[in-house]
């Protein structure tokens, strides 16, 4: 019986797919990156087989790993996110780099500070510039210990030595000495010369964008926690309209910022970390209210980000009726001197108007003047296309029959434009058509989009639709004569159901489209379980030497598989092929599933020199491709540690 492996064996076990699904792909990547920028210091191993080591972020975190119960790591780290973070992945992929080399890991000591901080969950920083999930203010900064230690410290000091020993840290830590000369001024009254710095700071810090490259470990995302401290520290003061003004050019700068940056999402986050600063400067400010909102409203406007959602948030505050009034009016105002959008440069335009429009019904609906918005809706709808909006109101009124009229209006206007309006505005149709519980009409329009795009989803709601006024049986056939030989259901005799007031028209270019249509009649089979109709249309597909683009060839042999095992493993082993002939790691790696499915048949036929004789062909014909040969040779052991360099 083979011995019982202990937790530091397990997770040197670990696969990349465990890692994945145990702290997701993108944390798993950014926890690469720490590993490879040696950001992981003083690991052990606890008495009770976990790891613990010291991961430096923009702090300096504790972090605990474990195996769980269900075969994935457990982890605790004194970061903000706590658990599956990026630096417990960063603590698992340190400690396998470290077996593999045979590095020997250290015991922890029975009181090892790491375990202290982390056995309370004291020492959480969340003030993790750095790091990737948001701040909380009301968070402790400090373990209690060490604060009580530095107080206790403190208190035993005069006044000069107090002087003195500030003066020490400030010149060993310049940014403390800026922040408390800058507190000095601000409480002096002269604020120019940390405005100065401020605006100093943004033109520098916005100049250059953010990038990542997380597989190589490289990158630069820009700090703005200094700004924030700053303008933390100058509103503490009591200076919230220099704070708003600061606010603006730093949105303004950052929105350029990210638009040219190439990462996911890091400077984004650098820049809405800013933004509860400048809400609690909106909160304090001296401005009217209504300028107040306005002015949030103008930023939000311009933000295509979602940088600045805290402000979103305090316009969706409850605000007094007078000053929504106020601010409906302003919006209108806008709304007329806004040019209308033409053909040309329709889009950009229009998304401007719906974008402030929708602002604007939020803004009357606070000043309680409901009955203005459908009627400026109907306004907008033929300026903008925004019929979808307008047919969701009069839906939300009960007025079924004018969001009907609209509807069959706004499908008209569109003709073949902006297709997915007009699939939007046929959805609301058959909303309208299901409350009224005209099941007949509600299959014909389930028929009507199948024709238009024969999914898989179509087919099953074109099956439930029909099975409600039992005519499925009749309405497959039509469904499935049409995909064979383009055959319109609704002009095919015996066709069961009324028109759908919603068919294809003329003026649907369906020239393009080929029968039969083979993948979709595929998908159909699968779907219905039916391998033998599989192959038969498999087999009528076009030939080519790449395969058919379009078609999952692994969707199809795994369908087959327990009825036609040797024609699975053939599909498999063309597409083992393909990706092999693509000569780089990535498709490699990729084949590797494909591979494991074709040993798993042979094992299930008790065929395993097949098996053994087709990896050996493949070795030989391979010979030269160095990567491949190792993923061939590791193939029935994939853990991290074989496959990682």
């Amino acid at each position: 019986m083979p011995k019982k492996k202990n937790q530091l064996e397990r997770i040197a076990d670990l696969s990349w797919d465990e890692l994945n699904k145990w702290a997701g792909s993108k944390i798993v990547s950014r926890g690469r990156s720490y590993q490879h920028q040696g950001r992981v210091s003083s690991l052990a191993a606890t008495s009770d087989d976990a790891l613990i080591a010291w991961v430096d972020g923009s702090e300096q975190y504790a972090v605990r790993v474990a195996m769980g119960d269900d075969g994935l790591p457990d982890s605790v780290c004194t970061c903000p996110y706590q658990f599956g973070c990026k630096h417990a992945v960063a603590v698992v992929l340190e400690y396998m780099e470290r077996i593999e080399s045979n590095q020997k890991i250290p015991k922890a000591k029975q009181r090892d500070e790491r375990l202290e901080l982390l056995k309370d969950g004291e020492g959480w920083d969340e003030d993790d510039d750095d790091d990737d999930y948001g701040d909380d203010d009301d968070a402790p900064g400090l373990p209690e210990s060490v604060k009580k230690d530095i107080d206790a410290f403190l208190q035993q000091k005069t006044k000069k030595q107090l002087v003195e020993l500030f003066i020490e840290i400030a010149v060993q830590y310049p940014e403390i000495g800026g922040e408390l000369s800058a507190r000095r001024q601000v409480k002096a009254g002269n604020t120019s010369v940390l405005i100065s710095k401020i605006r100093k700071e943004i033109d520098e810090i916005s100049s250059e964008p953010g990038w990542q490259n997380h597989w190589k470990g490289r990158g630069f995302t820009p700090d703005y926690s200094g700004i924030r401290k700053k303008m933390e520290t100058l509103l503490a003061a009591g200076y919230a309209d220099d704070v708003l003004i600061l606010g603006k050019e730093l949105m303004s700068a950052g929105i350029q910022q990210v638009e040219q940056s190439n990462d996911e999402g890091e400077t984004a986050d650098e820049i809405s970390a800013c933004m509860p600063v400048i809400v609690k400067a909106l909160d304090q400010s001296s401005w009217e209210n209504v300028d107040k909102m306005a002015w949030a409203l103008e930023a939000v406007m311009e933000d295509d980000y979602s940088l600045f959602e805290a402000l979103a948030e305090y316009l969706h505050r409850t605000h007094a009726k007078p000053d929504w009034n106020k601010l409906a009016d302003r919006l209108l105002e806008s709304l007329k001197s806004l040019r209308h959008p033409e053909k040309k440069d329709g889009f950009s335009v229009s998304y401007q108007r719906n974008k402030l429009t929708d602002w604007i019904i939020y803004a009357i609906e606070g000043a309680g003047r409901t009955d203005e918005i459908i009627p400026l809706c109907e306004a907008e709808a033929k300026l903008t296309n925004s019929y979808v909006r307008l047919v969701k109101l009069l839906m939300a009124d009960d007025r079924l029959e004018d969001a009907e009229r609209w509807i069959h209006e706004g499908i008209r206007a569109l003709g073949q434009n902006l297709p997915g309006i007009s699939s939007e505005l046929r959805g609301k149709l058959l909303e309208i058509r299901t409350h009224q519980k005209n099941w007949p009409a509600v299959a014909a329009m389930r028929a009507d989009e199948f024709i238009r795009e024969p999914t898989i989803r179509a087919y099953t709601e074109c099956r439930h639709a029909a099975e409600k006024v039992k005519l499925w049986p009749r309405m497959l056939e039509c469904l499935m004569l049409y995909l064979e030989t383009g055959a319109l259901p609704w002009d095919q005799k015996d066709w069961p159901l009324p028109e759908s007031g919603l068919k294809l028209s003329d003026s649907d270019d369906r020239r393009r489209i080929s029968f039969p249509m083979i993948e979709e009649l595929i998908n159909i089979a699968i779907q219905e379980k039916n391998p033998e109709e599989i192959l038969r249309w498999y087999d009528q597909r076009p030939r080519q030497s790449y395969g058919w683009y379009g078609l999952n060839e692994d969707n199809i042999a795994v369908a087959i598989q327990g009825y036609a095992p040797d024609r699975a493993v053939s599909i498999w082993g063309k597409i083992v092929e393909n990706l092999i002939a693509q000569v780089k790691p990535s498709a490699y790696e990729s084949a590797v599933k494909y591979l494991l499915k074709i040993h798993k048949i042979r094992d299930e036929q008790s065929k395993n020199m097949e098996w053994e004789r087709y990896l050996k062909d493949l070795k030989e014909k391979h010979i030269r491709k160095r990567r491949l040969i190792e993923i061939l040779e590791g193939l029935e052991r994939k853990q991290i540690i074989k496959s990682k360099r």
